[in-house]
């Protein structure tokens, strides 16, 4: 009877590992600021590619409508990936890239490289819970985008298909020692979910110099 009762709970466990998600190096997907449209994320480990579907009115202004796919982390880093748009999509102002959030508030201070819909690459970043956003815009045409932050400054590196990247924006810009980084979609239309692949995505501590 024992044996059996061993086996079983043995079993159960196994059960559980073989369908946990697997979220790769991140540890959470959901929704910031109650998007109509519910969106999704998952990871393929075999091609190392994560998948990002999102709604949402935009990340602009004093608050923000994407989906975030996020881990906590403390210190300086640096977070890259090759990013690329599910087909033509709806509307050009459409937006994925890399974030850093203080929190995961939907008027949160935040800075991220976003790419658009149209081609257009920028820092947009809110200087304090529920500011307006401003940004730094950079070059067209990248798909390789690389957010650093080292102590208060926030940099945007960009290159176009394979490194070396140059640094296209810089901005000072302070957070906690702890916040969340991750990488986002936004569709610019409550109406609709876009879809976005994030392929060599690379996450590393960075020293300060």
């Amino acid at each position: 009877m024992k044996i059996i009762k061993t086996f079983s709970i043995l079993a159960f466990v196994l059960l559980i590992a073989c369908t946990a998600k697997d979220n790769g190096i991140f540890e959470g997907s959901e929704d910031i600021g109650n998007p109509a449209l519910t969106g999704d994320f998952s990871y393929n480990s075999t091609t190392q590619t994560y998948t990002l579907t999102g709604a949402g009115v935009n990340l602009w202004f004093t608050n923000d409508q994407f989906r975030f796919t996020w881990k906590k982390e403390t210190g300086d880093f640096s977070l890259t990936t090759k990013v690329a748009f599910e087909g033509e999509g709806v509307d050009p102002h459409r937006k994925i890239g890399v974030m850093i959030r203080e929190s995961l508030a939907d008027d949160a201070k935040y800075a991220d490289i976003a790419i658009h819909g149209d081609g257009l690459t920028s820092l947009q970043y809110r200087p304090a819970k529920g500011a307006e956003t401003l940004e730094v815009v950079g070059p067209k045409g990248g798909n390789y985008i690389t957010l650093e932050r080292v102590g208060k400054i926030i940099k945007m590196k960009t290159a176009t298909d394979a490194y070396p990247q140059d640094v296209t924006g810089m901005i000072e810009l302070e957070f906690p020692d702890t916040c969340y980084i991750g990488l986002f979609i936004g569709s610019h239309n409550p109406e609709v979910l876009e879809i976005a692949y994030f392929t060599n995505v690379e996450y590393k501590k960075v020293a300060l110099h």
